[in-house]
């Protein structure tokens, strides 16, 4: 079964959206972030749907060198957890950010911390969670296959459009560390999400890697028809 992000219909109050993306699937994707913010567990349980949750790109930082934001955005994440368990939900991460490059090897003690947190709070709760490798901004943690040393113990969800414009999703393919994939295309100079087919990532490949890992795929596209033609070229891939 393909997941659908609600990425894809992000200014549509949550409840409408998880309607129209049941027309499609029944795996969905929430950002909690602006509208599609969360209110309630009983509004995830009306529907019969399986879910993940992601956590908003820029306002958590894990590698934040200043302890106190650092301490919060643990906090934050285990909350989530806390609300995740209740509904069987993985929750998706970004490990954070840097804005000098001067403060990179410190970040990544920082990043070292939160992630021994943040598994001690998911052993809690009982609830799985993946980091997310980022795109092409030079500040961002975790980008290359090298990187995953930094998030040892935790799995991957690859970002093939990330990867993709930093020159390396062979390279992560290869690793086969991920269980589930972002599914979108763009073009070598652009992060821009684009419907499946319409960019230069090579999906013959993708699909290869899912078949050998059994990793699940979430489109994650811009518009709800973007999902759904999206839907339909992956399916002549073999995915879904």
């Amino acid at each position: 079964m393909l997941w659908i992000s609600t990425n894809c219909m992000r200014d549509t109050p949550l409840d409408i959206a998880l309607e129209s993306i049941g027309s499609l699937t029944r795996g969905v994707e929430i950002v909690n972030s602006g509208v599609h913010h969360i209110p309630a567990v009983s509004l995830l349980e009306s529907f019969p749907y399986k879910y993940m949750v992601r956590m908003p790109q820029r306002d958590i930082n894990l590698a934040s060198i200043f302890e106190p934001v650092r301490q919060a955005a643990v906090a934050v994440i285990t909350e989530q957890f806390e609300f995740a368990s209740e509904i069987g939900a993985e929750v998706v991460v970004d490990p954070g950010y840097i804005t000098s490059p001067a403060d990179r090897s410190h970040a990544k003690r920082q990043l070292a911390r939160s992630c021994v947190d943040i598994i001690r709070a998911a052993d809690e709760f009982g609830t799985r969670f993946l980091f997310r490798n980022m795109g092409k901004n030079e500040g961002y943690m975790v980008r290359y296959p090298e990187d995953l040393n930094l998030i040892t113990q935790i799995p991957l969800a690859l970002d093939i459009g990330h990867a993709h414009v930093n020159g390396c999703l062979p390279g992560f393919l290869h690793e086969a560390a991920s269980r589930c994939l972002y599914l979108y295309d763009c073009r070598e100079f652009s992060e821009e999400h684009l419907e499946i087919g319409r960019g230069t990532i090579q999906f013959e490949k993708v699909a290869a890697s899912m078949f050998a890992n059994g990793a699940r795929g979430v489109i994650d596209t811009p518009t709800f028809r973007a999902a759904h033609n999206s839907l339909i070229t992956l399916r002549r891939f073999g995915i879904g």
